[in-house]
């Protein structure tokens, strides 16, 4: 499997090239590292994929809406792995697991939904999520947060401006003036209490504390400024 797995990571290089800092290659690298050790766990050994994981955890930024203008030029995931060989029934759930993941698909999910028991099910699912929110959270997700505002001209803060708490799927989506330290509160704080693997819930307190301690800084400048 060492082959599909580094040709899936040059396709994932040159395609994640044209973003900025915050999703660049060295994210998901992070990820596919932080998949695999969250998978590696006792709770998990044994039971998962690893080879899905990995390809899942590389591709999981393929086609975020953050940044697709033309859906019908992205990258397939599943007909690349096919194409390249991977097995048919694998890359159908590799491609389902990158199509999960993301906090403003998880603001749309219900226990209705079709695919709800096997989200809860899905053990290589919860190690690239978690993955994936870890890198969102703790020193590198206030470097990422900063990344992505200076890319996208987002203030970095507005003191006047509140945070929109507890958004639905499309007032998230939808939202057009957020700010960096706003982020914090509408989304990076609410991370570590949606994790679901055990060693990724310990991982996220730490993260969330640092966080937490990095606003609570700009909170005191602040006040001295007024």
């Amino acid at each position: 499997m060492t082959d599909i797995i580094e040709i899936t990571r040059s396709m994932v290089a040159i395609y994640m090239s044209r973003f900025d800092p915050s999703h660049d290659i060295n994210h998901v690298d992070r990820v596919c590292r932080l998949a695999l050790r969250l998978a590696e766990q006792d709770a998990l050994k044994d039971k998962v994929d690893l080879t899905v994981i990995k390809l899942a955890a590389l591709c999981h930024d393929i086609g975020d809406r953050k940044y697709v203008t033309s859906p019908e030029k992205e990258e397939h995931v599943e007909q690349f792995l096919i194409k390249n060989g991977y097995d048919t029934e694998k890359s159908a759930l590799v491609k389902k697991i990158v199509d999960n993941i993301g906090y403003s698909k998880e603001l749309g999910w219900s226990k209705d939904d079709p695919d709800a028991t096997w989200r809860d099910s899905c053990l290589e699912l919860h190690a690239v999520q978690d993955a994936d929110k870890l890198d969102a959270i703790g020193a590198f997700g206030v470097m990422r947060c900063a990344a992505y505002s200076g890319a996208k001209n987002i203030a970095l803060h507005i003191p006047e401006l509140d945070p929109v708490l507890h958004m639905t799927q499309k007032e998230y989506t939808n939202q057009k003036n957020g700010t960096a330290v706003n982020h914090f509160h509408e989304k990076l704080f609410r991370l570590s209490s949606m994790m679901r693997t055990p060693v990724g819930k310990e991982m996220a307190k730490k993260r969330d504390q640092f966080m937490h301690t990095f606003i609570a800084q700009i909170e005191d400048e602040e006040k001295a400024i007024y």
